[in-house]
């Protein structure tokens, strides 16, 4: 009796031992399992080598070619029935030993509607890049977009090609309800500057705000093969899709493009479809060599984008401009800031100028280049009613790094333009460098008075002032503008500058330019350092 007890008891322990050491050994096992399983997790994997694809059954129904990255879902539970890893957005499965973790990103969104047709067929190959990726049993599957050739669909996460044959059948199938966009509206940039002045220009500030006020509204770009195929009848396109185009895509576009996040397309003359600038909508039906399209001005505003956008028909009248206009050309010489002194009756006090500026900016003036001026006295462009233009002559107290650095900080602060007349031969152009300040021609070393009692350009032989101010053009930025010392000219003087191939020169006159005027003696009005604010008014207006 005993001895069975005794051998029970063992039994029962053995039992116990082996039962434990099972249980170790299957907990031992799963946290491997489990360790192995989350080392091989990441939001992208890629195929290890040709693999199996499973559905929800855990049924094998195709295979997927090696490296080929597939977004999953995450991991919430895990056993030994989950070892499985879920494919994102789908109800498809991987081994998780058939995978390893990526560091590269799948994107798949598009903005394309799926057709209300599926294709179906069995021992279907699906291609990425012309290279077959995939390989399913058997496919019923919706139509995301079609060529001559090929299918478009949309599976695990990606857009993937499948060729047509005579094996692959279309069936009608309801895949959505959601409502196709009726109408592409197509949206032309001519031109796109930091600064413009010709109507057909848009600056780089304002076609941001425009892209910007499209993206607020909900419209999406599409490129140009997205667009063909919308021509073609090949694609759906969800409602809100624009197609937007420039003649040329320089850095501005890119950069702006780049932080709004929406697309510009280059038209190119291989596209089979041609535009008519009608500032009217097109859809599919359009006629392709004629295709409707709004071009985007100078004068375009953010409202009137929005209505193309919707594909109204916009008709956008170019401001009026008044073929008399007058601009004031300002003329300033010496800055001095509180404390300072300053004896002559052109110096003024840096508190006046940055008053005149913010004057200009709180009204709305554009501040010009010179080249824009010379523009516009030549009638090769227009500008806006309140233009102004700022001219500063010699380079001497103030307006140069080197000798108070006055000016260009004003100018830098307000991000407004105008032009130093430098004596080229006394002072370095290196003193003067900025974006918003244009360096021209004040003579080289004729900026005193001659023995005739005028100034020197106009006592010298012409041969004397010719090579002056070929001397002065070795420095200055270019040869548009040339400003007489003391205002002063003559007969030989005027030769000189015009045949050293000058396009316009100033004078004084305290009087509006205008393109009526003698285009070597612009008049300007010389800024006195006793001028109020209500006098500086008076003349800009």
């Amino acid at each position: 009796m005993k001895k069975n007890k005794k051998t029970l008891l063992v039994v029962l322990l053995l039992t116990i031992f082996i039962i434990v050491g099972c249980v170790g050994v299957s907990l031992f096992y799963y946290k491997r399992t489990i360790k192995k399983i989350k080392e091989s997790y990441s939001e992208t994997v890629s195929t290890k080598t040709k693999i199996n694809l499973y559905d929800s059954k855990k049924r094998n129904i195709g295979t997927i070619e090696k490296d080929f990255l597939l977004p999953l879902d995450n991991i919430k539970k895990i056993g030994f029935s989950k070892r499985f890893f879920k494919i994102k957005n789908t109800d498809y499965y991987v081994y998780y030993k058939d995978v390893v973790k990526s560091k590269e990103t799948t994107n798949t969104d598009n903005n394309y509607l799926l057709f209300n047709k599926n294709i179906i067929s069995n021992n279907v190959e699906l291609l990425e890049n012309d290279k077959v990726v995939i390989t399913l049993n058997k496919i019923d599957m919706p139509i995301l977009s079609l060529d001559e050739n090929n299918y478009y669909v949309s599976f695990l996460n990606k857009v993937l090609t499948i060729k047509k044959n005579k094996n692959i059948k279309e069936k009608d199938v309801k895949n959505t309800e959601e409502k196709e966009a009726d109408h592409v509206s197509v949206l032309f940039y001519e031109k796109v500057e930091e600064s413009c002045n010709e109507h057909i220009c848009t600056t780089t500030e304002k076609l941001k705000n425009q892209l910007n006020k499209l993206k607020e509204n909900g419209f999406y770009t599409i490129d140009t093969n997205t667009y063909k195929k919308y021509l073609e009848g090949n694609v759906r396109l969800k409602e809100k899709a624009i197609y937007i185009t420039a003649t040329d895509i320089n850095d501005q576009i890119k950069n702006v493009t780049n932080e709004v996040g929406l697309l510009i397309n280059k038209v190119e003359e291989t596209d089979n479809f041609k535009f008519n600038s009608t500032n009217k909508t097109s859809n599919k039906d359009s006629d392709k060599n004629s295709i409707n399209r709004y071009a985007l001005k100078s004068y375009s505003n953010d409202d009137n984008v929005i209505r193309m956008a919707n594909g109204e028909d916009v008709y956008e009248a170019p401001p009026v401009i008044n073929s008399n206009q007058g601009i004031a050309v300002l003329n300033y010489h010496f800055f001095y800031s509180d404390g300072e002194g300053c004896n002559e009756a052109i110096c003024l006090n840096t508190n006046k100028f940055r008053e005149q500026l913010q004057y200009l900016k709180d009204n709305n003036f554009k501040t010009l280049t010179m080249e824009e001026f010379t523009k516009w006295m030549y009638g090769e462009i227009d500008l806006p009613e309140k233009s102004v233009l700022l001219t500063i002559d010699d380079g001497a107290m103030g307006t140069g790094k080197h000798n108070g650095n006055k000016l260009i900080p004003l100018l830098e602060e307000y991000k407004m333009h105008a032009t130093l007349f430098l004596i080229t031969g006394w002072w370095k152009k290196e003193n003067y460098i900025s974006e918003y300040l244009d360096i021209q021609s004040h003579t080289h070393d004729m900026h005193q008075y001659g023995s005739c009692g005028r100034g020197q350009i106009n006592c010298a032989t012409y041969e004397e002032a010719l090579q002056d101010l070929k001397n002065s053009l070795t420095v200055a930025d270019n040869n548009n503008s040339f400003c007489f010392p003391f205002y002063m000219t003559s007969e030989t003087s005027l030769r000189a500058v015009k045949d050293a191939g000058f396009k316009i020169a100033f004078v004084g006159g305290n009087t509006k330019a205008r393109r009526t005027n003698n285009k070597w003696l612009i008049p300007r009005y010389p800024i006195q350092s006793d001028i109020t604010l209500n006098q500086f008014i008076n003349i800009v207006n």
